[in-house]
């Protein structure tokens, strides 16, 4: 990992489905209970890695579910309660909301469902958010969703999370005439939605244990 600058406040925002709609896309391979316990063990791994990173102030878990609410909170997060209809982007714009209320330098909303996420994703994200008036990408391994938005300050550009989110939220960015910066690892690239992700988790791990 490169040095330089660092952020000195962070507020990170993990956006969670409800369990009964979550990874509905895996259904072929997990049945209901599986799937709901895969996101929480997920959303448990994501939020011990942002606790680890030193630039994190406050963690803000976005979700409309109450038992995701709960393990969230048990693990010290905070939590806003998506309401159902009004949309991933409303929820967060929430959150945003409440986060001006102490002044981070910056906001990122990083995906909950990133298993081979590292404490050196994180690092690198914010290195490269450093300068005010930098934006921060993440893509999925796809090169269409977002799974880490990094906003520095945290008012840079509106919420445009859904499909084709990667390219849609770097065109807010162009449009501004903002610094952008894009982080492709696997640690972020990697999300948990189809039964390909699971299989490519499943040798990289393997790969990883022959090492």
């Amino acid at each position: 990992m490169n040095g330089g600058p660092s952020l000195p406040s962070v507020t990170v925002v993990v956006p969670i489905k409800g369990l009964e709609s979550a990874k509905s896309r895996l259904a072929s391979h997990l049945g209901p209970d599986e799937r709901s316990a895969l996101v929480l063990r997920l959303l448990d791994h994501v939020l011990g890695v942002v606790a680890a990173w030193s630039a994190v102030e406050r963690v803000v878990v976005v979700t409309p579910d109450p038992s995701v609410r709960a393990r969230a909170e048990a693990i010290g997060a905070m939590t806003i309660d998506e309401v159902t209809g009004a949309g991933q982007n409303a929820a967060l714009e929430r959150a945003r909301a409440l986060a001006r209320h102490w002044s981070p330098a910056a906001m990122l909303v990083l995906s909950g469902d990133l298993p081979l996420l590292g404490q050196a994703d994180l690092e690198e994200i914010g290195r490269l958010g450093a300068t005010e008036g930098t934006v921060v990408f993440a893509p999925d391994r796809h090169g269409v969703g977002t799974n880490a938005l990094l906003l520095h300050p945290p008012d840079l550009i509106p919420f445009r999370f859904g499909p084709d989110s990667f390219q849609r939220h770097a065109q807010e960015a162009e449009s501004r005439g903002l610094r952008v910066r894009v982080y492709r690892r696997i640690g972020t690239a990697l999300d948990l939605d189809l039964p390909e992700d699971l299989n490519l988790v499943e040798k990289l791990a393997r790969t990883s244990t022959r090492q």
